[in-house]
């Protein structure tokens, strides 16, 4: 159930950047429980699917490229349209909305992993970066055992004292990838240690811990240094507990209409986060007296960021994930078993022409046989 989570802290990111006076902490709140939240599952998946051998990791590897490139691609494209066509409008919009220059520039945006030196297609592509980045540390190792995680989160923790004591600036706590380090080993601990943490399995803790989120919000401003010194940390314990609140909720206690909606709000977040600068720079090209300091942006752009977001999830990301490869705890069906259904197949179907048999279908005899299926692992 973390489509509704992943959604909600999309939104936080959407109304902060198509709205300037949206109040300040909760994008990037929501960002490190992004991290947070990748950290948990990509600890999970390695674990209990992909496994830590050359074929698990490499099956890892490319479902994560299927689930990241596809949609940043499509997205790139429409920005390129639009600074070909209306740059003046985009660099109104925001001035850091500008065409990459340069072979740097463009390897970094062709591939989120070279160095990021200046001009992106899409703007806040750098959160991509860190978590590309974290994927394949956490694939190398750093996911694989619950010493491993504990070395760095205490790493990460060491680490961030340090930022805080010599005082770098909010920008780099927030920004660098080892700085975001905090976050993903964060959601790595609560894998590991789950079995220690209290088990909450009704929904109304998840709602509960939502609000408790949003608490804190207004909270951080209440700290030393307001929301950009202490209040990113907090904000990551925030999000732990609403993590804690979601790992172990029973989809039987939730209406089979809010479990559509959650797997729709979750198909939507990804789209969302990437679609939503091109959205507000056309709004504001249709209607040109208004800008980011109008909420009329949002209002107006909310909407069709949500309709954008579902086609791109339709017409591209769904499509490519058909693509995905097997991890390595997925079973496969031996190649003598396969072999030997053959050839029975083959017996029973000439015995059949001897004997015939009443007709009976698949679908029918799938609907008499009602295996208990656990819910797959989310990759």
């Amino acid at each position: 159930m973390f489509g509704i989570y992943r959604y909600g802290l999309a939104c936080c990111v959407v109304a902060s950047h198509l709205y300037a006076g949206m109040i300040g902490g909760p994008a990037a709140y929501a960002v490190w429980g992004f991290y947070c939240l990748s950290g948990y599952l990509m600890t999970l998946i390695l674990n209990q699917k992909y496994g830590f051998s050359f074929r698990g990791v490499a099956a890892y590897a490319a479902n994560r490229a299927l689930r990241i490139y596809p949609g940043y691609y499509a997205v790139c494209a429409i920005m390129f349209l639009i600074f070909l066509t209306i740059p003046s409008t985009a660099s109104r919009f925001l001035p850091a909305l500008t065409m990459p220059v340069g072979f740097d520039s463009w390897l970094y945006v062709s591939t989120l992993l070279a160095r990021f030196v200046g001009g992106e297609l899409v703007h806040g592509s750098s959160a991509l970066h860190v978590e590309l980045l974290f994927y394949i540390l956490m694939g190398l190792g750093l996911a694989r055992s619950k010493p491993i995680a504990v070395l760095w989160f205490l790493a990460s923790v060491g680490y961030t004292i340090y930022q805080l004591k010599t005082g770098v600036p909010f920008a780099e706590r927030y920004f660098w990838p080892r700085a975001c380090s905090l976050a993903f080993s964060t959601g790595s601990m609560i894998y590991h240690f789950k079995k220690y943490l209290p088990v909450i399995r009704r929904p109304e803790f998840a709602f509960a811990a939502a609000i408790g989120w949003w608490v804190h919000v207004w909270l951080s401003w209440k700290l030393p240094g307001g929301p950009w010194v202490y209040g990113l940390y907090t904000s990551l314990a925030a999000s732990a507990v609403a993590l804690v609140a979601l790992i172990n909720l029973e989809p039987k206690r939730v209406h089979p209409v809010l479990a559509r909606i959650d797997r729709l709000a979750g198909d939507l977040s990804y789209p969302m986060y990437l679609c939503h600068w091109s959205v507000g720079v056309l709004t504001i090209a249709l209607f040109p007296g208004l800008s980011r300091d109008s909420i009329w942006v949002f209002i107006v752009g909310f909407p069709v960021v949500n309709v954008l977001s579902y086609a791109i999830y339709r017409l591209v990301e769904k499509p490519f994930q058909s693509w995905k490869f097997a991890g390595a705890f997925e079973p496969r069906r031996p190649r003598a078993i396969v072999d030997f259904a053959a050839s029975e197949s083959v017996r029973l179907d000439s015995a059949s022409h001897a004997n015939p048999q009443p007709h009976v279908s698949v679908a029918a005899e799938s609907d008499a046989i009602k295996p208990e299926v656990k819910p797959p692992v989310e990759a």
